[in-house]
């Protein structure tokens, strides 16, 4: 599945789209027959002029052109709150004020539209040696209502810009050659220079790796800034990383939203930490137990994805007559096709096949396990076992703390895949029978510890079974 196809995978071309600044490579281009709106800075005849060097018969008709303030703005009110998708790829980067960019999506999206971001990894491109931006930079740039980037901004950009060597400023994960700074010291009359200029000069105003995102978003959110929650993100092997937003900005005490701004800023730092391989010879370097520990992380994410993938799946296989384990295979190797030729696409593969064979056998024995069925320790679960040992000797609770709490996400997923498979009737799933199972594993676990982050994913999870929406009475 390449890269258009991963990020567009929940639409269809009925879905009513707008698609931000696609210039001369849109993703979702109507002449493939999509219903898609374009909003640019420019008409198409003025961007087949600026972009006469590219590929110019991808350029297409502009619907909206944008001139300035909210992206909103440019659309007629009329059609506020009529889009299914809110497509932007590597533009949010360039904007001067991210919150009104995303209260913009908030505008125009229905109200179970989502945000499909494409961004760059700062681990992965030229901004290698900028620092994540934060909240606060966010908040700042709303109430002063930017519309300019600032002095610090194109200072920092050319300042601290970077590449290797035989690139064009963006590279793989796993190149670990050294990156250098590519602008002279001399040049720094010409950056101050640049954002005196009258009329608005590009830059790259954020920056971010996908764990600062997720935080920024939280933040916002919860400060009222925002209404919106990151429903998914897929880090890529190059360059870039995709995020899925949903309106309806979590709701969460103070002590759970403590607990989940800390785990990201743990992750945070992680995440930077990777950038040390870099540098020479890797004074950071772990040892081959912290190494070990964060692929298992990885693999818990994984298991967690691919069962909410299996749960999906089961629902949109349900019907009055029960599941129909047809649609549930052809979806599900629906879902194994649009899995990404990664180094994790064959981990990805074997997890899928097995969570879904498990459904088929249990559905078929008219199994009622419902809310526990791991009575044996699978090789991986051995191995993540030894991971929590290793991390506590080797100082990193911090990380120990992320995979065990990942583990009890897969987990909750599980309960509830269960909880359905235990309640389907001949005729249906009993909703009163599901309810009762959740509701016992909900009283089964902890509100404090690692065991605490089964509660969010049971509510949302039920939720989906249940057809209410976020917010919604249970």
């Amino acid at each position: 599945m390449d890269r258009a196809q991963s990020l567009l995978q929940s639409l269809t071309k009925e879905a009513r789209i707008i698609e931000i600044g696609p210039s001369f490579n849109p993703l979702a281009p109507k002449r493939d027959g999509w219903n898609t709106f374009v909003i640019d800075h420019a008409s198409r005849d003025e961007l087949i002029k600026k972009y006469h060097d590219q590929t110019i018969d991808r350029i297409e008709d502009v619907d909206f052109v944008w001139s300035g303030g909210s992206l909103a703005d440019a659309v007629p009110s009329d059609q506020h709150g009529s889009f299914d998708a809110f497509i932007a790829s590597h533009v949010i980067e360039h904007t001067t004020d991210i919150v009104t960019f995303l209260r913009a999506a908030e505008t125009l999206l229905r109200p179970d539209g989502v945000v499909i971001l494409a961004v760059p990894d700062k681990r992965k491109c030229f901004d290698f040696f900028r620092y994540p931006s934060a909240t606060a930079d966010a908040i700042a740039a709303f109430l002063e209502r930017r519309d300019r980037h600032t002095v610090r901004t194109h200072i920092d950009y050319a300042l601290n810009m970077a590449l290797k060597s035989n690139t064009h400023g963006a590279w793989a994960g796993d190149d670990v050659r050294p990156v250098e700074p590519v602008c002279s010291l001399a040049d720094e009359p010409n950056w101050r220079a640049v954002a005196q200029l009258p009329h608005y000069t590009d830059a790259h105003a954020w920056v971010f790796v996908p764990a600062s995102f997720r935080l920024m978003i939280l933040e916002l959110s919860l400060l009222g800034y925002l209404d919106l929650r990151v429903e998914d993100t897929l880090e890529r092997h190059e360059t870039e990383f995709f995020v899925w937003l949903r309106k309806g900005a979590p709701r969460l005490a103070l002590d759970e939203a403590r607990r989940e701004r800390v785990a990201l800023m743990h992750h945070v730092i992680v995440e930077l930490a990777e950038q040390s391989r870099h540098l020479p010879d890797d004074p950071l370097g772990p040892s081959a137990s912290a190494r070990a520990l964060r692929d298992q992380l990885q693999e818990a994410r994984i298991r967690t994805a691919m069962l909410r993938t299996v749960l999906a799946a089961v629902r949109e296989s349900t019907s009055r007559l029960g599941l129909d384990r047809r649609k549930f295979r052809r979806l599900i190797a629906l879902a194994s096709q649009t899995i990404p030729a990664t180094a994790s696409a064959a981990i990805q593969h074997r997890i899928l096949l097995a969570e879904a064979t498990k459904v088929l056998d249990r559905q078929r024995h008219s199994a009622t396990l419902a809310d526990d069925d791991e009575t044996t320790l699978t090789a991986t679960d051995s191995a993540v076992l030894v991971g929590l040992v290793s991390a506590a000797r080797l100082g990193d609770p911090s990380l120990a703390s992320e995979l065990e709490q990942e583990r009890q996400r897969s987990r909750a997923v599980r309960i509830v895949l269960n909880a359905v498979l235990a309640s389907l009737r001949f005729r249906s799933l009993d909703r009163k029978r599901f309810k009762s199972i959740v509701a016992k594993a909900a009283q089964a676990t902890p509100n404090e510890g690692p065991e605490a982050a089964r509660h969010a994913v049971l509510l949302e999870e039920s939720r989906k079974v249940l057809g209410v929406p976020p917010g919604g009475p249970s």
